[in-house]
């Protein structure tokens, strides 16, 4: 008989997708210290009366799942998930490549999540598809690594699978080193002046996604709604400048910023709060340290700055129509960085050869490399050049 699984001998794998899963997928570990996923089936109940007393059978209706996942912060490990909260792309500075920032867009992004339950008598997988990034809850504590929990919505109920069900999946990736965030290293800053009184800051920055169904459709619908940031602040009380802040509703802004071992930072800066409940109630024997509730609002509501210590080598993304007889080809992208991932585009720029259709691109001219359909990712680890694949036309 196989042993009973344990949570220690499971794995999270994610890569990004858009309606189906990619026949060569591009996948990472999420690194991770427990999670919540699951699948649900909502049941639509019969009110239809019985000879006997008990109900009749239910039939299964909308499928979803979701759940937390709850990791430790760390560089680089949760860039793509980051920017999925904040439906948006990283903004490599021009000047200087280390500097990468992420402010709020309106860019859906879709995963898959597969579990592995990594016994070897008995391997089990788990695959989460449509995974969306609803919200993140980031805590920053003294004398604490900096943790934090996603909270994702999914748009199917998965079953447990004795084989690897993401069969594009040739490899599975390895798990980046980097060290967790801790609040030994960094600052908190209060309309730029540093604020050393500090006992807790949290954030969450949510999508507010919502499944909904439709007629004749098993799959829920995932929409976002209002974009929404709040958190709260602990402090010590050793001065009034913060509750009569509070007090008197100023708008303030806020400033975290963590940096590991290796000298790699992330900051986190809230523009436009206001301060919420306070109160000095405290017991004799504890110190008096209010916890704050904030919201953030505005156009400028959170940004989020990485600062890399060593710049991340940079590749173009080249298109060629390769012998077409006219249009253009996709323009070229620039300064992606290495493990990034971008999308095949469509046929933008009307490419045609006479007698083919367009069927998406190649690394070769050939068509004799990686095939790479329209809205499949693309994983740069080094310079890449697209050649148009053409398949000629059969006269009926």
């Amino acid at each position: 008989m196989a042993r009973p699984k344990t949570g220690a001998n499971r794995t999270l794998y994610a890569g990004q997708m858009t309606a189906n899963i990619p026949a060569t997928p591009v996948a990472f570990v999420l690194r991770n210290q427990s999670d919540s996923l699951e699948g649900k089936t909502e049941l639509m109940q019969s009110g239809e009366l019985l000879p006997v007393r008990s109900a009749s059978e239910p039939m299964p209706g909308q499928s979803t799942n979701g759940g937390g996942v709850q990791f430790e912060l760390s560089a680089l490990s949760f860039d793509r998930l980051l920017s999925a909260v904040m439906m948006s792309n990283w903004n490599v500075d021009s000047v200087n490549p280390k500097v990468s920032t992420l402010e709020p867009g309106n860019i859906a992004k879709k995963f898959w999540i597969l579990k592995h339950f990594s016994e070897a008598d008995h391997p089990l997988w788990q695959l989460f598809k449509g995974v969306q990034v609803d919200s993140i809850d980031l805590t920053f504590a003294v004398n604490a690594i900096v943790t934090g929990t996603f909270n994702l919505l999914g748009i199917d109920d998965p079953e447990l699978k004795t084989a690897n069900p993401v069969s594009g999946l040739s490899s599975l990736p390895k798990v980046l080193t980097t060290s967790p965030f801790t609040s030994r290293r960094g600052f908190l800053k209060m309309g730029g002046t540093a604020l050393t009184y500090g006992k807790e800051f949290k954030i969450t920055i949510k999508n507010n996604l919502t499944a909904l169904g439709a007629l004749f459709q098993t799959d829920a619908l995932i929409v976002e709604k209002m974009f929404d940031v709040n958190g709260s602040i602990t402090a010590y009380l050793t001065d009034e400048v913060l509750f009569n802040h509070a007090v008197a509703g100023d708008k303030l802004t806020f400033e975290i910023q963590v940096e590991d071992a290796a000298g790699n930072k992330y900051t986190f800066e809230l523009s436009n709060t206001k301060l919420d409940t306070h109160s000095t109630a405290a017991g004799s024997r504890d110190e008096l340290a209010p916890q704050y509730p904030f919201t953030a609002f505005g156009t400028d509501v959170v940004k989020i700055t990485r600062t890399l210590a060593t710049a991340p080598t940079l590749y173009d993304l080249t298109f060629d129509g390769n012998g077409e007889t006219s249009g253009t080809e996709p323009a070229t992208q620039e300064d992606l960085e290495e493990g990034s991932l971008v999308y095949a585009p469509g046929n933008t720029g009307s490419l045609v050869k006479t007698g083919y259709t367009f069927s998406g691109w190649n690394t070769t001219a050939a068509g004799t490399g990686t095939n790479y359909a329209v809205g499949d990712p693309i994983l740069i680890e080094e310079k890449v050049k697209l050649y148009a694949k053409w398949e000629e036309d059969v006269e009926g």
